[in-house]
């Protein structure tokens, strides 16, 4: 009985201190803490390690003016994931990215790509797959979340680069590329 007794002593002092007007107060999350993917959300001392991530998804053939375009710029180190969404009528994508230096100067890329579909009458439909690229910084990467045909038609289509970040004048947060790789023309794609 005393056991109980001392258990239940503890709890409430533990209770009461926590609700006294001395003990810290957690910090309200959405008040502190940066969108992920922004240059906001890196800390100051590994802005030096900095990717900028350039993504462009389109609808329509590589051939002609894509009939749907959307294009975007998010920021990550190397080890952190960015992820990019992708929502319509009847599917959503998924895309994380999660990129690593590689001894050799390139970066190794973790790919993931989810895809929910409607499929007619038999309901929602669901892929999902998961690649490693080694890739040079400012090369492209073509992911094509619903498959592509040999002629290399496709109803979606992103593409996507990362470059090393470097402020454009120091202090305003637009992004330049980098590299020697910038300009490439090299493709990858993954299914």
């Amino acid at each position: 009985m005393r056991r109980i007794l001392l258990v239940v002593a503890a709890c409430t002092a533990v209770a009461s201190w926590a609700q006294s007007p001395g003990a810290p107060t957690p910090a309200t999350p959405a008040a502190t803490q940066a969108e992920p993917g922004s240059l906001a959300a890196i800390p100051a001392e590994l802005m030096g390690e900095a990717l900028v991530v350039h993504i462009s998804a389109s609808i329509g053939q590589p051939s002609a003016a894509p009939t749907w375009e959307a294009k975007d710029i998010k920021y990550t180190i190397p080890g952190s994931a960015v992820s990019v969404k992708l929502l319509g009528k009847d599917v959503a994508v998924l895309i994380s990215i999660t990129p690593y230096k590689a001894k050799d100067g390139h970066l190794l890329l973790v790919a993931q790509g989810q895809v929910w579909y409607k499929d007619g009458t038999a309901g929602v439909g669901y892929r999902t797959t998961i690649n490693t690229l080694s890739v040079a910084y400012g090369e492209r990467i073509l992911f094509y979340p619903l498959g592509a045909a040999a002629e290399g038609a496709a109803p979606l289509r992103v593409e996507l680069s990362m470059d090393k970040y470097k402020p454009a004048d120091g202090s305003s947060g637009m992004a330049t590329p980098s590299g020697a790789g910038a300009a490439a023309t090299k493709e990858k794609s993954t299914p």
